[in-house]
């Protein structure tokens, strides 16, 4: 009888090791499932600040361009306003003779 609940506390022992093996198995793979996540999260973060920062800068161009863009027809305008009026004193200065 003693070797038969010998044998009985040996499975059970044996059982229990095995138990506390995957245990710790299932541990290790979900921890390494956590860090490969985060992993993953963290590049994509940085890829996406990238991305926010490339559109910025492109956002930033465009606009400066098109601020370039009015100036020069401004100024284009004003020269234009400048001959019309000259052409108009011009025209009156006739007129008045």
């Amino acid at each position: 009888m003693d070797t038969e609940l010998q044998r009985e506390v040996r499975h059970l022992k044996d059982s229990v090791v095995a138990m506390r093996e995957e245990l710790e198995k299932a541990h290790a793979e979900r921890d390494a499932a956590v860090a490969h996540a985060l992993s993953e999260a963290s590049a994509e973060n940085g890829q996406l600040r990238a991305t926010a920062t490339a559109l910025r800068e492109e956002l930033e161009r465009v606009n400066a361009g098109r601020e370039d863009a009015i100036a020069s027809a401004r100024a284009l305008d004003r020269g234009e306003i400048a001959q019309l009026q000259a052409t108009i004193r011009e025209l009156r200065a006739r007129l008045e003779q």
